[in-house]
């Protein structure tokens, strides 16, 4: 940090040591004046942590350079101002001629405005470097959804919702307060972590130490929050020294930070602060995706490692923060023809949505583990409302991979989101967290519908090219089980959603009546038959009475890969 200071105010040191040189009877005013200039700077940069980048430390000088010139003018011996009154005017007042160091001093001052210039213009417009550090790969075709898999996570804001509440278990909690949400694998299973944060300056002075931290399943809404006992010294709601922000900044002074430190845990439990860092580019701020750095920082020691995205700890599955995936986006979809053409003839461009949890894209966990965070794109015209296709982006490499075909021209994020709510509107419940999958072949949206607490309440599954195929549920398989039941009795045309007409009959096995929006859905299984059956009690009110034994005869469009079927006639012969 002393250095960083130093770096910054080397324009106003070299005005203070040409002033000793042209008056060497008066150096110890100036460099006391500079001294002080400097401990103002070093308290200015304890609280703003500039990096030592050369692009930051140009535009410190010269931030600092034009606002000690003024000061170092008037502790001058030869800065002495003449007041002149004159009868039927105001004072005149006339300012001392600038000596020959002065002249240096502005001299340096107009470079460093040049070059602070040139800097902040390769920044802005130089934006097709940055698209062409990004590691893309196109892909038409996006990977199926297992039949088994249900891949979706609670709505991060259900699930501060439930661990808000669950503050009172954590001891002295008036000290205390839920930190940051984050997505991590943990053992192989999905979670959410949050830390327990420090409410202010004085209670961090009477603590010292966080508690520990938060965990939920994210893949059971039924889930509960786990407060996981793990003192923490180093976090980034402490002061001083102990700011996780300010210990990375301390031990890589020259790295820009990218967002803000955020919690994961190892296997064992024990918790890590990790930040995103970068090298900037020349004289620019430009970043580098192909060079993305993360520190890691152990919570409870203070030790710090940086390694390369990629090679990161294994537990580590954020590496790269949510923050600098949604500034991917931006560059992706944007500037890949340059800044010009992103405002002007708009060639090739398409824009992210920002209908993410965080920083406007979305974590998903694959079954392998991985993270990535999704986003969709949309034209830049205002009224469109379809989809240009979407990105998930590697949270520990970086690589962007874009998926076409079939989500092309389909509804976007937005689009989804108000479907889903129109089927609760008496209820004003409110759709988060869109996500693309691709079911069956078939691009769909998977939206949570949360209601005005926060609580979630339902699941909507939308097939992307046709608004009525909808399924809703409390649970995701229950959800994916009658959409893909919706899929069949719409006909898809993929070819792995193909249907049959067949007549069927026998004795029913199982029964479930679930809700589907407004109606409800009576799934059930026949004896020997693993297909899995469905009839809407709109079109057979008595279905809603089906019970096990019942022997029932039926015609139905079967999807035999998803062994699902919808039921177009329907009848119970053991109850008429």
């Amino acid at each position: 940090m002393l250095l960083v200071a130093l770096f910054g105010t080397l324009t106003a040191l070299g005005m203070t040591i040409l002033a000793c040189i042209q008056r060497p009877n008066r150096w110890q005013l100036l460099v006391g004046t500079y001294v002080i200039f400097y401990l103002v700077a070093l308290v200015i940069d304890f609280v703003s942590l500039p990096s030592k980048a050369l692009y930051s430390l140009i535009t410190m000088n010269l931030i600092y350079g034009v606002c000690y010139l003024p000061l170092l003018v008037i502790s001058s011996p030869q800065a002495k101002v003449e007041v002149e009154r004159k009868s039927n005017s105001p004072f005149n007042i006339r300012l001392p001629r600038l000596n020959f160091g002065t002249k240096i001093a502005a001299l340096v001052l107009a470079i460093l405005v040049v070059l602070g210039l040139f800097g902040s213009l390769q920044t802005r417009f130089g934006v097709k470097a940055v698209y062409d550090s990004l590691k893309v790969k196109t892909v038409k075709t996006a990977p199926l959804l297992d039949k088994s898999a249900t891949p979706i996570a609670i709505a991060p804001e259900t699930v501060r919702n439930k661990m808000n509440k669950a503050m009172s278990t954590v001891p002295n909690t008036s000290y205390y307060k839920l930190g940051a949400l984050q997505t991590q694998v943990v053992k192989g299973k999905t979670v959410y972590i949050a830390p327990v944060e420090f409410d202010g300056f004085w209670r961090w002075q009477r603590a010292r130490n966080t508690p520990g931290y938060f965990i939920i399943d994210a893949t059971n809404v039924n889930a509960e929050p786990h407060f996981v006992k793990q003192s923490m010294k180093y976090t980034p709601s402490a002061y001083l020294f102990d700011d996780a922000q300010r210990v990375i900044y301390n031990r890589f002074p020259s790295w820009v930070q990218e967002g803000q430190p955020q919690l994961e845990v190892n296997d064992q439990g024990e918790p890590y602060f990790i930040q995103t860092v970068y090298k900037a580019r020349g004289v620019s701020k430009r970043i580098n995706y192909r060079s993305l750095h993360v520190v890691v920082l152990n919570a409870k020691t203070g030790t710090t490692k940086l390694y390369t995205a990629a090679g990161a700890p294994a537990f580590i599955n954020e590496s790269i923060a949510s923050s600098t995936a949604a500034e991917m986006n931006e560059i992706f979809g944007r500037y890949g023809n340059g800044f010009f053409n992103a405002y002007f003839n708009k060639t090739g461009v398409k824009l992210p949505n920002s209908n993410g949890t965080e920083d406007g894209v979305t974590p998903v966990a694959d079954k392998h583990g991985n993270i990535s965070y999704f986003n969709d794109f949309t034209s830049p015209k205002t009224s469109a409302d379809s989809t240009m296709g979407y990105s998930m982006i590697n949270a520990r490499t970086g690589t962007l991979t874009y998926y076409t075909g079939k989500n092309i021209g389909v509804m976007d994020s937005d689009g989804a989101k108000k479907i889903a709510e129109k089927e609760y509107v008496a209820q004003k419940w409110s759709a988060t967290m869109p996500i693309m999958y691709n079911i069956d072949g078939t691009p769909t949206w998977v939206v949570s519908l949360l209601d005005s607490t926060g609580a979630f309440r339902s699941y909507a599954y939308i097939k992307a090219a046709d608004q009525s195929v909808k399924a809703y549920a409390t649970t995701a398989a229950q959800a994916l089980d009658q959409y893909r039941v919706q899929l069949a009795a719409a006909g898809s045309t993929a070819s792995s959603t193909a249907t049959k007409l067949t007549k069927v009959s026998g004795t029913v096995s199982r029964v479930a009546i679930v809700p589907n929006g407004s109606t409800q859905s009576v799934l059930f299984t026949l004896k020997g038959n693993d297909v899995l059956w469905s009839v809407g009690t709109g079109d057979y009110p008595k279905a809603a009475l089906l019970e096990s034994g019942d022997k029932v005869k039926m015609t139905a469009n079967v999807n035999k890969q998803a062994k699902t079927g919808a039921v177009q006639s329907f009848t119970n012969e053991s109850f008429k």
